[in-house]
């Protein structure tokens, strides 16, 4: 039975790459952003998929032209060379519905000594859209619609 390669640029975590992230308009992820792009996959996303299942990416890192043609706000933790010490991701998992994942996040944004004791974690929900935000900038939480 042949084996097929994936070749990528950067694994970020056990079932996590870097070119998941990589905006859709094919601006790559600033090389400043990978630490907290791998702490983001390691102690949230990489957890979540061991309840969730596979975890799909549908938005990493944007490109400012990208995130405007997305209704991004203009400072958005998802450009992640305005943010680099701060990124985000929206994503969905294979199991759970969008409030368990939010419920998920928000928990271990809350009770996880990495998060807590630097107040970081910002999660929104979207119901509609079938996914939540996550990212590593300061505490909040929203509800996207």
């Amino acid at each position: 039975m042949a084996t097929t390669q994936v070749r990528t640029r950067l694994r970020l975590s056990p079932h996590f790459i870097i070119e998941e992230f990589d905006s859709k308009d094919g601006e790559r992820v600033p090389a400043a952003s990978v630490p907290a792009l791998k702490e983001l996959c390691v102690h949230l996303l990489e957890p979540m998929r061991t309840k969730y299942g596979s975890c799909t990416v549908n938005s990493g890192h944007r490109s400012v032209a990208r995130n405007a043609n997305q209704g991004g706000v203009v400072n958005s933790r998802h450009i992640y060379h305005r943010h680099p010490g701060s990124v985000a991701a929206d994503v969905r998992f294979d199991t759970g519905t969008v409030a368990q994942w939010d419920a998920s996040a928000r928990w271990r944004f809350s009770n996880k000594p990495r998060w807590t004791s630097t107040n970081r974690g910002g999660v929104g929900d979207y119901p509609t859209k079938g996914f939540i935000h996550v990212d590593s900038g300061p505490r909040r939480n929203f509800d996207g619609g």
